[in-house]
């Protein structure tokens, strides 16, 4: 399994490398500014939340088990930690308010529209934990990704936040995720490649969001 993941990754990082200078850059000018920085974190925050939620809403039931109350726990930690990063950096309480945010309906529809299109894949019967490992996993590969760069971008400025221990994490779930579907017979490469095209599109839309908040709140900033 582990083989398949390294694969799974390679593939992934492969057909996301077009999107890795853009990424990047926008990083860069996030770290660069602290309000806009502040905000970006608040953002995460609200990511890292409506993931932990959606575990919360659909694995809450009476055979919920210990890897999945595991998975949880952390998700909410992982919002916990930005939105304490995003209120000091800011030097005050934030919400999770548009004007505190940025892009938010994007950030919504991002997990919304993955959501859906894996559903209506496997349709009625399937197994009650197989739409939340597959969302979960998805997720993992972007998170992966994009906490990567973003820890790469913290560390050449500077920054005193660090996402190793967090990144770490993801990389667990990562691999959690794939070994548990492995165990239910719901495993297929051929799956995890068609929900990856998918996902990649939804980020692209939330990363065209994020350019144009970041820019018009740069412009507000230096008027």
């Amino acid at each position: 399994m582990e083989s398949l993941i390294r694969s799974a990754v390679s593939t992934f990082e492969a057909d996301n490398a077009g999107l890795k200078g853009p990424t990047l850059a926008l990083l860069e000018k996030i770290v660069a500014a602290r309000p806009i920085h502040a905000r970006f974190l608040n953002t995460l925050a609200l990511m890292e939340h409506i993931g932990s939620y959606k575990i919360m809403a659909t694995q809450s039931g009476p055979e919920i088990d210990q890897p999945t109350m595991k998975h949880l726990a952390e998700e909410a930690r992982h919002a916990f930690f930005f939105k304490r990063q995003a209120e000091k950096a800011a030097g005050r309480k934030l919400a999770f308010e548009a004007e505190e945010l940025f892009a938010p309906a994007q950030a919504r529809m991002y997990f919304q529209r993955l959501e859906v299109a894996i559903r209506r894949t496997f349709g009625e019967g399937v197994h009650p934990r197989t739409i939340y490992l597959y969302m979960s996993m998805i997720v993992e590969f972007r998170a992966v990704w994009g906490y990567g760069l973003y820890q790469s971008v913290l560390q050449r400025a500077g920054s005193s936040i660090s996402l190793k221990s967090l990144l770490a994490e993801e990389e667990g779930h990562l691999s959690d995720m794939a070994a548990r579907l492995s165990e239910i017979g719901d495993w297929s490469g051929e799956q995890v490649q068609s929900f990856c095209a998918v996902e990649k599109r939804l980020y692209e839309r939330l990363l065209s969001g994020l350019q144009e908040a970041v820019e018009a709140q740069s412009l507000k900033g230096a008027a």
